[in-house]
């Protein structure tokens, strides 16, 4: 028997599949590379934004019309599961991963506890599901509900057996990673340091943080980032540049609270890459709150921006609230996108030149790999080099999303 396993959306729900091809393997199924080879279709799906949805949707009455056996996972059947009743064989939801082994016949372990394979170089470790938050306009919190975390002990035996296995990049994923420990009465900094004496030749790329978790923690979690093994990356969304927009999405923070971040980061870490999300069309914004976003923008710099057009999911707040045209988003996501655009243009080419150190994380195309430097910068080796090897390179190139880098000889 064979299974096929599609997955969308983030990081988490990458690492969610992985859980559950190792059930999968567990009851001895072997995994198929094309759906026409697989006797189950299991597709780990994606809710997060109205085209999302409706993305997935087509994408499983495609799938009903080629197999009977279609398992429906992730926050789509967890958020909606009227949406999908009628094109799933089995629903599981990011809760009830485990369940899985059930449906095959097998016996169900917790989901922290279920081993993750290593694949490549690079392992992704969830710490923890769900979160504090109650952004108003999120679909995400119904599927993966209130904070859920892991005990650390397991946490660290699971990135010990990654660079055990050859790991070079360890991933550490949650909806918001500077809420763990929240709710079992440890924090993000201390799970940090306790990985980074872990012996091994690894980095440690740290997702996902909330402002109004990481202002909790931040002088810790600045000191944490000290140890070389930490990538000098801040993913850190803000959403907007106005504060009564930021107060109306419920955020729990201020636009002073997420520039104080950013300072703290930037004032030890000069070169910090930084990362972040805007919502833009959000109910209610208007010209003067977009011109703060924009100006946000402009101020801080960041290197990675995830631009998102708002769009009303089911039963949350927001949803009930008067929409702005579409032409409206559009415009404003397009003036937003090219300002980006601008700033991560000149923010590489600055960088053209420069000497650094890179790990290769992953191949690319046409012979090439992709690799990256301590501050997850991310340097694109035109040359067929081995995973996990580091060189000393030049930039030598810069485009919006990448930097190309040559490799340097030593005398």
């Amino acid at each position: 028997m064979k299974a096929y396993i599609e997955t969308y959306g983030c990081t988490a729900n990458k690492s969610d599949s992985q859980r559950i091809k190792t059930i999968l393997l567990q009851n001895d199924y072997g995994i198929a590379d094309n759906v026409d080879n697989s006797d189950i279709v299991l597709i780990n799906t994606c809710t997060v934004t109205g085209m999302t949805e409706r993305r997935m949707i087509k994408r499983l009455r495609e799938l009903k019309k080629e197999k009977e056996k279609v398992i429906v996972a992730g926050c789509l059947p967890a958020a909606q599961p009227d949406l999908v009743a009628d094109l799933a064989w089995q629903i599981i939801t990011p809760k009830s991963i485990s369940s899985l082994s059930i449906i095959l016949g097998g016996q169900a372990l917790a989901k922290h506890e279920i081993w993750i394979p290593l694949e490549g170089v690079t392992g992704a470790v969830s710490i923890s599901d769900g979160c504090v938050g109650q952004c108003s306009y999120c679909i995400v919190k119904q599927a993966r509900g209130n904070l859920e975390s892991y005990p650390p002990r397991t946490i660290i035996n699971s990135v010990k057996r990654l660079v055990e296995s050859g790991a070079k990049e360890i991933l550490i994923t949650s909806q918001d990673t500077a809420a763990y420990g929240l709710d079992i009465g440890v924090c993000l900094p201390d799970l940090l340091n306790s990985i980074t004496e872990i012996d091994g030749d690894f980095y440690i790329r740290v997702g996902m943080m909330n402002p109004l978790t990481t202002l909790k923690i931040l002088d810790d979690l600045v000191y944490s980032f000290e140890n070389p093994k930490i990538f000098k990356f801040l993913h850190l969304p803000v959403q907007s540049g106005s504060d009564r927009i930021l107060e109306s999405m419920k955020r729990g923070h201020t636009i002073l609270d997420y520039v104080q971040i950013v300072d703290a980061f930037r004032e030890r870490f000069p070169n910090l890459t930084l990362s972040t999300d805007f919502i833009v069309g959000y109910p209610g914004e208007n010209t003067d709150d977009f011109d703060r976003t924009m100006l946000l923008l402009k101020k801080t710099k960041p290197l990675k921006v995830n631009i998102t057009r708002f769009s009303p999911r089911p039963n949350t707040p927001a949803a009930k609230m008067p929409d702005i045209l579409e032409r409206v988003k559009k415009e404003r996501s397009r003036a937003l996108t090219k300002a980006y655009h601008k700033i991560s243009s000149e923010l590489h080419r600055s960088l053209v030149g420069l000497l650094t150190e890179v790990i290769v994380t992953e191949k690319g195309k046409e012979g090439s790999v992709i690799a990256r430097d301590p501050f997850y910068r991310n340097i694109v080796i035109k040359k067929n080099l081995t995973l996990g090897e580091r060189h000393p390179v030049k930039i030598v190139d810069a485009r919006i999303n990448y930097l190309v880098g040559k490799l340097v000889r030593h005398n």
